[in-house]
């Protein structure tokens, strides 16, 4: 019974989900045309990229038990890593691997001291959000001298885009569907992802059985930190083509909420980044429609720009009770 009602709430969510793509999309298409909207559609899977990459991580997180809140803070250090060795290398790939280095080194820190440490995990995630916005806006300065933000000093170091119908778009894209079927088929059909799952739910047992849950909670959240610090290094070197220490604003928290909606199923996730993602795109392309010019002079840029982060309260008031999610995340195991 428990599982047919889990299917039934997750059939639901997609219905929600996918009714309200279609919907944003003819209504664009009713306002500009189809090639305006084949464009908006390609800027919302632009935008979906790190929300999704962070909120697929963080699904194989809280599948072994933690809860990272610091995400927020791993794709920000992992941005501004990218940035910096692409630089010094001059090559964008060198970037994208110090950003998954960054979000490798930062992940597990914040492991050890949830597993080993048995800290609490809410707590050090805001330290990681923190101390995020300090240094990266510390070595703007020390590095590049310059407050705020730093502009990549050629387009040679940007990771490549393809062109489809007009529109630039990132082969990231395809990397984000094939992690997020490779994480789904893992824990699904995989003994590894079997095993963390298991940590999930009932760590003492797991322990009993001979598995180490510390380890396994370990390697399960630094493969997290990958994806994020992965969705970081995008942000930076493929999508905007900065490094700022305001860059992230909020992804992470987004990332977050797509995996309470998603109910740690990493396709139902998937799906929400990519709403996401076509909202955040959507308040960028109304700021340049003709008709909104007068709401622009009013402030209605800040009104379009908060899209997605109403639509995050919009989800977490219509389902704020997901039965999927393990009573154990976030609750540090101590071995008896």
């Amino acid at each position: 019974m428990r599982g047919n009602r889990v299917v039934a709430t997750a059939g639901k969510e997609r219905l929600v989900i996918g009714l309200a793509i279609i919907v944003i999309l003819i209504m664009v298409g009713l306002t500009v045309g189809v090639i305006d909207t084949v464009h908006l559609f390609i800027l919302g899977l632009n935008a979906m990229v790190p929300i999704a990459l962070a909120a697929v991580g963080e699904v194989l997180t809280e599948r072994g038990g933690l809860f990272n809140i610091g995400i927020e803070g791993i794709m920000l250090l992992a941005s501004f890593g990218a940035v910096y060795a692409a630089e010094v290398s001059g090559n964008w790939f060198v970037g994208l691997l110090a950003g998954l280095l960054v979000g490798a080194l930062v992940a597990y820190l914040f492991a050890l001291i949830a597993t080993y440490g048995a800290g609490n995990q809410v707590v050090a995630g805001v330290g990681i959000n923190m101390l995020a916005l300090g240094l990266v806006a510390y070595f703007l300065v020390v590095v590049w001298g310059s407050p705020g933000f730093h502009l990549l000093s050629s387009y040679e170091i940007r990771v490549p885009k393809i062109n489809v119908l007009g529109s630039s778009v990132s082969w990231m894209i395809i990397v984000v569907l094939g992690i997020t079927v490779a994480v789904h088929f893992v824990l699904e059909n995989t003994r590894f992802g079997l095993r963390v799952k298991a940590a999930g739910y009932n760590p003492f047992v797991t322990d009993v059985s001979g598995i180490d849950v510390y380890k396994l909670r370990t390697l399960a959240c630094v493969i997290g930190g990958v994806l994020a610090g992965l969705g970081g290094a995008y942000m930076s070197l493929d999508w905007l083509g900065l490094s700022a220490s305001s860059l992230i604003q909020g992804r992470g928290f987004i990332a977050l909420a797509c995996v309470v909606f998603g109910g740690l199923d990493p396709i139902l996730t998937l799906e929400a980044a990519y709403l996401f993602g076509l909202l955040s795109a959507t308040g960028l392309w109304l700021q340049n429609i003709p008709w909104a010019a007068p709401l622009m002079l009013r402030g209605g840029s800040y009104l379009f720009l908060m899209l997605p982060y109403l639509a995050v309260l919009a989800v977490l008031i219509v389902f704020p009770r997901r039965q999927r999610l393990s009573k154990e995340i976030g609750v540090p195991y101590r071995r008896g």
